[in-house]
């Protein structure tokens, strides 16, 4: 189970370091993006149609990403009363109940995710004229991104490797920073 762990871990620390460089490419993009728009609609008076569009399916794919970084950083918000008040024997078999069932809440999100992104595959974006299967495809791509997380914290908690994050979800919630 330590091999496991430790490949996990690693798959885990390759997507968020993949997940936060596309954040800081779609945060460029996104700037530029609008600041072109700003500089052609209101100084050139040439505004861009397909501006507006592609700021806001950037806008989506950063949400999904960076709720992926942001469970890894231990960065979302989260009720932890019930976990600090449990013994610390227990509190770790606590959290990984509720690891579990994030867990199948977002594979629910998956499977529907990648069913939306196939229905809407043959549908073009008004403006930008791609197929919308592009935009939709964030929901379950962010989606596995924190499942892989999810996973890997899990195992971490239980099968330590030197691939893991330095504090997992339980010593978070032990040392009360998760709040």
């Amino acid at each position: 189970m330590k091999t496991l762990s430790y490949l996990i871990n690693q798959l885990a620390n390759g997507t968020n370091k993949l997940a936060t460089w596309g954040l800081v490419i779609i945060g460029v993009a996104m700037s530029l993006i609008v600041f072109l728009q700003i500089i052609f609609r209101f100084v050139i008076y040439v505004p861009f149609p397909w501006s507006e569009e592609s700021a806001r399916y950037l806008m989506i794919w950063m949400g999904m990403l960076g709720s992926a970084v942001a469970l890894r950083h231990g960065r979302h918000i989260g009720v932890t009363i019930l976990a600090e008040r449990m013994p610390s024997a227990i509190a770790p078999y606590f959290t990984a109940m509720i690891q579990m069932v994030m867990i199948g809440f977002l594979v629910v999100i998956v499977k529907q995710g990648f069913a939306l992104a196939l229905f809407n595959a043959t549908q073009r974006s008004p403006a930008l004229e791609i197929p919308m299967f592009y935009p939709y495809l964030a929901i379950p791509v962010g989606a596995i991104f924190m499942v892989l997380e999810l996973c890997a914290d899990l195992l971490h908690q239980f099968f330590p490797t030197s691939a893991g994050a330095q504090k997992t979800l339980v010593s978070r919630v032990l040392d009360g920073s998760e709040s």
